[in-house]
């Protein structure tokens, strides 16, 4: 009787392989932690991580930052998600796009900056000489995909495993139900022809190389292709997709008489997703989207990727706030920002010269997708 039963459960097992591609088994990398994400005292908030601070009602954080404070909730985790550059979370540049996945059922865990609320940090050991913030791009919700690039007919595919075994570690969130893509040895790109029988095309892939158009939790069958062999996996679109997009460094701070600083935010900051320090994603509204911001995960009414740094055709730098680059008074205004350029240092920028400091690449990984 047991053998009979041990039968059914390898037949059961093999058929759903062949149904949904080619492995069933779950992963524990994205499990959630079982750390609180949520706290009322400043003083229970754990070491080298980022807070929002939200109150409703007060203005002054420092109304709230005594030793026995009690009650409501009032800091809030900023939350790593899953990434594809652990280990290197405050690094400049990189050889590949860095993205970071956060699954839907927790994405409402992203803190938002907005109005009175502040942003801290807790250090037991070191004051921060400089505060880091990357600025990544809102893709919307799909499967756990991101950085596809098309080949020259046009046909989406990721690195899989071209020079290193593990290549697709920077394009698959391996915590999400993609994690069952991992189940080839040698093949050297994957390609994505369809989702839910649509044909993936320029039409419906953003910028980070993610599937546009899905909806949010929905499943769809995924057809994808090793060689010229099919294989059809049943993935859900539940993964809430950020691409790097900027990276801005400050200097401005404030220590509070309490185990945490108040990192201040930039005036020139745009409504977006900004990792802070390496250790935290939070959402930033600014004055002018406040009237028009929704307070869900997910907001569609306003443009969460609108540059602040601008290139011109050469990829050299013209204006970038952090760094006071075309913040003159005589101005020029890019058709897609609200920034001021200036004219001059458009009109004196030349072609790149060979050896010159033009062939430096900008510091924002944007250029990822230029």
């Amino acid at each position: 009787m047991r053998k009979k039963k041990v039968i059914g459960i390898s037949f059961f097992m093999a058929l759903t392989l062949m149904l949904t591609g080619c492995s069933v088994f779950p992963t524990l990398a994205g499990m959630e932690s079982k750390e609180a994400k949520a706290y009322a005292n400043v003083y229970d908030l754990k070491a080298n991580k980022a807070y929002v601070w939200h109150h409703e009602g007060e203005a002054d954080i420092r109304q709230d930052l005594a030793r026995d404070r009690e009650g409501e909730n009032i800091f809030f985790a900023c939350p790593k998600g899953d990434t594809n550059f652990k280990g290197k979370e405050l690094d400049r540049s990189g050889q590949y796009p860095r993205s970071i996945w956060i699954n839907s059922s927790m994405d409402d865990e992203i803190p938002t900056i907005i109005g009175n609320n502040a942003l801290i940090y807790i250090s037991k050991t070191t004051v921060p000489e400089e505060i880091v913030f990357e600025r990544f791009a809102d893709y919307g919700y799909s499967i756990g995909v991101s950085n596809m690039i098309p080949d020259e007919g046009g046909h989406y595919y990721f690195v899989y495993a071209e020079t290193d075994k593990d290549d697709y570690k920077y394009y698959v969130d391996t915590a999400s139900e993609a994690f069952s893509l991992l189940c080839f040895d040698t093949v050297a790109r994957l390609y994505l022809d369809k989702v839910g029988g649509v044909l993936v095309t320029e039409e419906n892939v953003s910028d980070g190389g993610t599937v546009l158009g899905l909806t949010k939790d929905a499943q769809y069958v995924c057809e994808f292709y090793t060689g010229t062999f099919y294989q059809d996996f049943v993935l859900s679109a539940n993964i809430h997709s950020f691409g790097s997009m900027e990276q801005f460094v400050s200097y401005d701070y404030e220590f509070l008489h309490s185990n945490c600083i108040k990192i201040n935010i930039p005036e020139y900051f745009k409504s977006g997703y900004y990792f802070v320090q390496g250790v935290g994603l939070f959402r930033y509204v600014s004055e002018q989207d406040a009237k028009v911001y929704n307070g869900e995960a997910y907001a569609p009414g306003i443009d969460w990727n609108d540059p602040i740094i601008l290139y011109d055709e050469y990829g050299v730098v013209v204006f970038d706030p952090s760094l006071g680059i075309g913040m003159e008074e005589e101005t020029i205004t890019d058709e897609n920002s609200d920034a001021g350029v200036s004219r001059e240092e458009v009109e004196s920028y030349l072609p790149y010269e060979e050896g010159s400091e033009a062939d430096e690449e900008p510091d924002s990984l944007d250029r990822d997708r230029r």
